[in-house]
């Protein structure tokens, strides 16, 4: 049943709100995103996940003009999201990828698709000396497809890998593929009205940004280092910080 990358957007994102279908260089930004997936080597087919809710429309009603493969699912319960999806797109290995990394790197999926193959593993993602916004994970469908809901904390419903992340049972053999450098510094991840900022100036200043790969979008903010600054003061995963934190208070978002 191969490898398939599941692209998770929606529109209603709390921090940027319809962010996926913002326009650069002419594209909004859930296409660049597909178009550098279809780059990888290791990835047999790629299909978006959003939810049933009214204001996805837009979005989806692009991606079918388009032909790219759409999913509609639970939109809090992202990990329901992602099981349902299983039913409709079978595969034995699932590419988890967010819809606010629209400058990842093709070459470095198939690299941790590699590593994941190599290691026999159950889930593998990418060491945080990777650049924010290159984000991709890997994890074996079976095993995610068994998760039981039920017995997950809201947390682990949302951010659909977390439960594995976390191992706290040590029942998986999770792997972390580690950087040659540490590049945790640089920033173009798209969560905020500042990432926003960044990646589109990097866009206007690059009309062939197509072909920008991971050293190239690093030189860039090497000579621009103005720009790299704009969201340097934003934590890293704060979404996943503020998730955990709600949790912990009992205010956890329906």
């Amino acid at each position: 049943m191969g490898t398939t990358a599941f692209i998770q957007a929606r529109m209603g994102s709390s921090r940027l709100p319809g962010k996926v279908m913002k326009s650069l260089n002419g594209l909004p930004v859930i296409m660049h995103i597909v178009q550098r997936l279809e780059k990888c080597k290791r990835i047999d087919n790629i299909v978006v996940l959003t939810s049933t809710k009214p204001e996805n429309k837009a979005l989806v009603d692009y991606l079918k003009s388009h032909g790219v493969a759409v999913f509609q699912g639970d939109e809090v319960n992202v990990l329901a999201r992602f099981q349902a999806a299983l039913h409709h797109y079978p595969c034995d290995t699932i590419v988890r990828i967010t819809g606010d990394s629209p400058l990842l790197d093709a070459e470095i999926c198939d690299q941790l698709i590699d590593y994941f193959n190599s290691q026999a593993a159950d889930y593998a993602y990418l060491s945080e000396q990777f650049a924010e916004g290159v984000d991709c994970e890997v994890v074996k469908a079976s095993l995610l497809a068994k998760l039981d809901i039920n017995k997950l904390r809201p947390s682990e419903q949302e951010h659909v890998t977390l439960h594995f992340y976390e191992n706290n049972e040590n029942q998986f053999n999770c792997v972390e593929l580690a950087n040659k450098h540490d590049d945790s510094h640089y920033r173009y991840t798209l969560d905020t009205l500042e990432d926003w900022q960044v990646i589109a100036t990097l866009y206007q200043s690059n009309k062939d940004i197509a072909n920008m790969d991971y050293a190239a979008v690093k030189a860039y903010f090497d000579c621009h280092p103005e720009v790299k600054a704009i969201n340097q003061h934003i934590t890293r995963n704060e979404g996943l910080a503020i998730s955990l934190q709600q949790e912990i208070s009992g205010n956890v978002n329906e």
